[in-house]
């Protein structure tokens, strides 16, 4: 018999101030439920930090890079067009059809979503908790709650897998305001609800239950509009908000989460028909070498390009740095080579493991960013140049959703953003509490309980939460 599979997604919910609630006592509820229980206090996210990189990674146990989900949005180099999730594009025809037969929705048979993104399981679409969602209330703790109580009583899928969003308010209000706050604490004292529908539906302690969030926020005050940017240095960019084709168009600039930045630039001389190589972004005909033009910029921080099939560099404006990949010991490295480090690692440079890597970065400003800024360029819908934002800024664009005002955002490297948590609970859970591991990782403990272990050993997850 399955081991049935329960994940509670908490969508943007900042990493440190869930830990810092729950290590201090104030969610009485979570901290008893999970007392034999996992909990990872450094749980890297999938970068970018967007929603559709985490699903991607957590069903699969792959990077952004590697599933094709580099966000909500991307420039379609074939068709000359934005493709957008909510609107022209669906993100289960993009994810990469290698993987489909290897994620959580294949290994796990009769599974129910509710709020995913890629929709590969029966979807539950429930306009309420969207109104809700969109209103930055807290009632859609409650609904999403008792919806899922619901759908476990009456159709006990053998995987429920359901978000709950503090998307909007993290936004609006601020990544550690009140609002968020009373998010966190409403969701814990409504828990128990939860759990009596699960034991009622499936028996207590018989099935695996994970709580997580997708990823954090940093504060913002300041945006960089990068299509205009694009246009004061005459190039002729895709208009974000008019999704159609345009052929005059020589470039295209997109946020993410609104602290990610993916550029595409069409080739000098055969258009969209051909990437531009790294030797053509470093000298680009009239504008010299674009990621040293973009580092310029106040709002951004680092730039990053493929340089070629095994490495990948990193520019700021006090330095330049490079990732490098063997694929013999499956195992990488990174190195300054001219002025100072744009990752500020200070870190011995070494061929290292991506575990290795994991461990000496969790706790850096940038976590885990040599590993998944490599990975990020294996997809054709990534940019040629990805640009991460500097503090206090991000990439929000006039047409974007009429915040009141926007204190936070997500989608790059930071900390504020890369580390979240991990709550775990069920059959074969060890008790315990661990310093770092990925969020990924999901994918290998379930995986691992499945006897589908070889699965995740083809991928980037590791199992850490399983009792030997």
């Amino acid at each position: 018999m399955q081991t049935p599979v329960v994940l509670v997604w908490l969508d943007c919910v900042a990493g440190d101030l869930f830990v810092e609630m729950y290590k201090k006592g104030y969610l009485e509820n979570l901290v008893e439920i999970f007392e034999e229980g996992f909990f990872v206090e450094n749980a890297v996210s999938c970068f970018p930090t967007v929603s559709e990189a985490a699903e991607g990674g957590i069903i699969s146990g792959f990077f952004s890079g590697e599933t094709n989900m580099v966000g909500e949005r991307y420039f379609s180099r074939k068709q000359q067009r934005i493709k957008h999730y909510k609107f022209n594009a669906r993100a289960e025809k993009d994810f990469n059809p290698k993987l489909r037969r290897k994620t959580l929705d294949a290994i796990i048979e009769n599974s129910v979503a509710m709020g995913r993104i890629i929709h590969i399981s029966e979807e539950v679409v429930d306009l309420i908790a969207t109104r809700y969602e969109r209103e930055g209330s807290l009632k859609i703790v409650e609904r999403r709650i008792e919806i899922a109580s619901k759908i476990a009583a009456e159709k006990k899928p053998n995987m429920l897998f359901f978000t709950i969003s503090a998307d909007y308010i993290s936004h609006v209000y601020g990544r550690r305001s009140n609002m968020v706050k009373r998010f966190i604490k409403r969701f814990d004292e409504l828990f128990p609800y939860l759990i009596e529908a699960l034991d009622e539906a499936y028996g207590n302690g018989n099935y695996l239950l994970f709580v997580f969030s997708d990823h954090g926020s940093a504060n913002v005050s300041k945006h960089l509009d990068l299509p205009a940017f694009l246009s004061e240095e005459g190039f002729n960019p895709a208009i974000p908000d008019l999704l159609i084709e345009r052929r005059e168009t020589n470039s295209a600039a997109l946020s993410n989460g609104r602290r990610i930045g993916l550029l595409y630039f069409a080739h000098p001389e055969y258009g969209w028909r051909r990437r531009p190589g790294y030797k053509v972004l470093r000298n680009y005909p009239g504008k010299g070498d674009l990621l040293k033009l973009l580092v310029q910029e106040e709002g951004i921080e680092q730039a990053f390009a493929r340089k070629d099939r095994r490495s990948v560099v990193v520019v700021s404006r006090e330095g330049e740095g490079i990732i490098e990949y063997d694929s013999r010991s499956d195992k990488y490295r990174y190195r300054v080579v001219s002025g100072s480090d744009p990752l500020n690692y200070e870190i011995e440079s070494r061929w290292m493991s991506e575990e290795e890597w994991l461990k000496a970065t969790y706790d850096k400003e940038y976590p885990d960013a040599v590993v998944q800024i490599y990975n990020i360029f294996k997809t054709e819908n990534c940019g040629d140049i990805v640009l991460n934002a500097a503090s206090g800024w991000d990439f929000w664009e006039p047409w974007d959703i009429p915040y009141p005002e926007l204190k936070a955002s997500h989608g790059g490297l930071s900390r504020d953003e890369m580390v979240t948590f991990i709550l775990a609970k069920g059959p074969k859970i060890r008790k315990s509490e661990i310093g770092y591991s990925r969020l990924i990782d999901i994918f290998a403990t379930i995986a691992a309980c499945y006897n589908m272990r070889e699965i995740a050993a083809d991928s980037h997850a590791t199992e850490r939460m399983l009792k030997q």
